[in-house]
């Protein structure tokens, strides 16, 4: 520890002393302040991040330079206090103590975010050597086509997939159910279905539900409405649309234990519509004769090492929205989980890239997730997965619009590949 510290103050005085010259030099050189500030720093910032790494850190990242991300932060913070501080207190200029104050702030919060990146890095190291046993690899959607089932049934003999949730209104679930009977083994869950497709409750007992062609309707701002929606302003559609909820997870509910009735009821939803409030509390209602042995949550740390490019398919595709309410729900929800002795997933990984999980978004979510789960005994991570061979016709999803679409990209083949060319490297791991 002593020696870290005596390296970082020499690296760190050497950054210093170069924002400081510059600082002084570049102004008498006609420059304007701000400018000669950020000229500094940056010079300092690149002095800094090679040097931390290669030398102050060196046990921690075996000489090689940190990631780019925490490069990038600690510009973004340190760029916003070396162009506001002299906006905001000019005098700071002038006097010793403020000249002090713009060169050594940056040199503190360069300590904390080095400092941070140093022990990140040990950790995902260290989390690299952890068992692929720990990680259960989960595909949704199996009984929706007979494209989605043939690739996750084969997915699964190949040892790649240990589950799969099952949509009881696909249009192929009679393959699903032959598929499941031949492998016992293969962890099954149910996958409760409301935006789409046909209801397995009655149409006559549901039909505030459904669409003109009878089709499940209740999309997510239509279910986050129901949620929130203050009861004491309940008008009679919303009571009814509650109760017939009730009565279409019950039929769900109903039918997969007929189907399974020695597997253990396990629920997630199509569009994670189960972590929703008023969904929730429909699921958690008391059935003595069907208890709930679990239910998926979604706490799904940042993926490491994403490139940019991917980063930027998840700003465009508002997958970290998705993944902000899920995981904020799925808080709410995990203390009434904990009451009711449900068990659940720790971690998570799927919701951020959801539908482009490709080889390169694997790769992220698995360090991030075997980091999350070293000294962590008997737990398990989840990653989730939709892979489905081409689709040979749509008559099969013409009662799942929105899932047409999803299915008909080449992503879905992307993601069974990512499972197959992943294979060599996790069984190295196990």
């Amino acid at each position: 520890m002593l020696q870290t510290l005596i390296r970082y103050a020499l690296v760190g005085g050497g950054a210093a002393a170069i924002h400081l010259l510059l600082l002084l030099l570049l102004p008498r050189l006609g420059a304007p302040l701000p400018l000669a500030n950020v000229a500094g720093y940056l010079t300092a910032l690149l002095w800094g991040y090679v040097l931390h790494a290669v030398l102050t850190f060196r046990r921690q990242t075996s000489g090689e330079l940190f990631p780019r991300r925490w490069l990038l932060l600690q510009l973004v913070i340190n760029l916003s206090l070396s162009l506001g501080l002299p906006q905001l207190m000019p005098p700071l200029a002038t006097h010793p103590v403020g000249i002090a104050l713009l060169v050594f702030t940056p040199t503190a919060v360069n300590a904390l975010v080095w400092w941070l990146a140093a022990h990140q890095v040990q950790r995902l190291r260290r989390g690299d050597g952890l068992a692929t046993s720990a990680l259960q690899f989960h595909a949704d959607d199996l009984g929706l086509c007979t494209a989605v089932n043939a690739s996750i049934l084969a997915l699964a003999d190949r040892g790649l997939l240990q589950g799969t949730s099952v949509m009881l209104n696909g249009s192929d679930l009679s393959g699903a159910v032959a598929g499941v009977a031949l492998r016992p083994q293969l962890n099954l869950v149910l996958h409760l279905v409301l935006t789409e497709g046909l209801p397995i409750a009655e149409q006559e007992q549901v039909p505030d539900l459904l669409n003109g062609r009878g089709e499940l309707q209740l999309k997510v701002h239509r279910l986050l409405l129901l949620s929130f929606w203050p009861r004491s302003w309940d008008w009679p559609q919303l009571r009814r649309q509650r109760h017939q909820l009730r009565l279409e997870v019950d039929a769900q509910i109903d039918r997969f234990c007929s189907l399974w009735p020695d597997r253990p009821l396990q629920v997630d939803g199509h569009q994670h519509v189960h972590l929703m409030p008023v969904v929730w509390r429909q699921l958690m209602a008391s059935r003595p004769q069907h208890p709930l042995a679990w239910v998926r949550t979604v706490h799904e740390p940042l993926p490491v090492g994403l490139p940019l490019g991917e980063w930027w398919s998840v700003l465009r595709s508002a997958g970290w929205l998705k993944w902000l309410l899920l995981q904020s729900l799925s808080e709410l929800q995990r203390p009434d989980l904990a009451a009711r002795g449900i068990a659940t997933n720790k971690w998570f990984a799927g919701v951020l890239c959801t539908g482009r999980m490709g080889d390169r978004a694997l790769q992220a979510s698995l360090r991030s997730l075997r980091a999350c789960l070293l000294g962590q005994e008997h737990q398990h991570a989840l990653v989730l997965l939709h892979p489905s061979e081409p689709l040979q016709s749509d008559r099969e999803l013409e009662r799942f619009a929105e899932s047409q679409a999803f299915y008909r990209s080449p992503w879905r083949q992307r993601e069974a590949q990512a499972l197959l060319s992943g294979a060599g490297w996790m069984s190295r791991t196990k």
